[in-house]
């Protein structure tokens, strides 16, 4: 990830298309969150936290956890404007470095595209995911259209989940849940939602 970039858009970070698509992922996301009341979740690369903030209401607790200091400040900001007290900031660096500090549930909403190590990635997720905990992705569809050296063009789905069953995962299921107008580098793109059930 390209924290200084993230740093620095951090404080506009929540324009109204962000604000919309947020709400739209949400909405095709929350039919599929279950036992939350008993459960930790941690948002992965929670950004401006546009998604893990309104699932606070829903979840026993929420881990914030981003590469961008200045985003977690923002997140902070608004988990103090609201009075969670079920809600907590955590730095990757602190979060990695942290092994028990496991989740029931890890959600990664357009952040995997960001990381160049798609495997790795996976296997620290994994490790700090509770047994039969489930991580939820949801990002875009290769799109060939798209080239950016920053970023992966979307993902194949078949391909990720062939990828968490290799590093133990029970069932992975996946489904296209969006169809966006210039949402990925100014490309129309697909979003799809990938469970992988530990």
């Amino acid at each position: 990830m390209e924290p200084k970039i993230f740093d620095q858009i951090a404080k506009q970070y929540d324009t109204e298309d962000r604000v919309q698509l947020a709400h739209r992922i949400l909405e095709k996301l929350k039919p599929f969150l279950n036992d939350t009341e008993t459960s930790c979740l941690l948002d992965f690369g929670c950004g401006t936290g546009l998604l893990g903030i309104p699932l606070t209401s829903q979840y026993k607790e929420v881990l914030f956890c981003d590469d961008s200091n200045v985003m977690l400040d923002v997140v902070l900001s608004k988990i103090k404007a609201e009075n969670l007290s079920n809600a907590k900031t955590i730095s990757l660096a602190d979060w990695i470095e942290s092994p028990t500090i496991l989740a029931d549930q890890i959600l990664l909403s357009l952040v995997l595209l960001h990381i160049p190590d798609t495997d790795s990635i996976l296997k620290t997720l994994s490790n700090h995911l509770k047994p039969n905990g489930k991580i939820f992705i949801v990002d875009f569809v290769k799109n060939e259209k798209v080239s950016h050296p920053k970023v992966h063009n979307g993902f194949l789905t078949e391909e990720l989940e062939q990828k968490f069953k290799s590093i133990g995962f029970r069932t992975v299921t996946s489904l296209v849940i969006l169809e966006e107008k210039k949402v990925f580098m100014n490309e129309d793109a697909s979003l799809f939602l990938l469970i992988a059930e530990k």
